[in-house]
């Protein structure tokens, strides 16, 4: 049986790679936020910043998972990757006035995240 911090560790593996997988095929999938892939190099710049990076941040999430005496350090990792995502979007919205449905959800799910992670690994502390 899984821990509740190996469960959240995974989660945000699997979430880093579905994007990492999905921009690294289709760079172009973000001309639906208005980011438009004009050029070989921006296409290449997208695989490998929302690819590559992604899919890299995964396997270091996956490893820390499956290591049960590296759960504690996957958790604090998985945490600030997602809150950084959280920080960066929120400052968008208000900086920007506004934002679509789609960033919404986005940054609903990563205040979720972060506050599942945040009071786990304030349980993992206290012990």
């Amino acid at each position: 049986m899984k821990s509740p911090e190996q469960l959240l560790i995974i989660i945000a593996a699997l979430i880093f790679v579905g994007f990492g997988v999905w921009f690294l095929i289709k760079p172009t999938a973000l001309a639906g936020i208005g980011i438009e892939a004009t050029s070989a190099s921006a296409r290449t710049d997208i695989r490998a910043t929302y690819g590559g990076f992604e899919l890299g941040v995964a396997a270091f999430l996956f490893w820390c998972a499956w290591r049960e005496d590296w759960q504690h350090i996957g958790l604090i990792a998985a945490t600030l990757f997602v809150a950084g995502f959280g920080v960066g979007r929120a400052v968008g919205v208000l900086a920007e006035g506004g934002a679509t449905a789609f960033m919404w959800s986005l940054l609903a799910i990563e205040v979720v995240y972060t506050a599942c992670a945040v009071w786990r690994l304030s349980l993992m502390t206290e012990g």
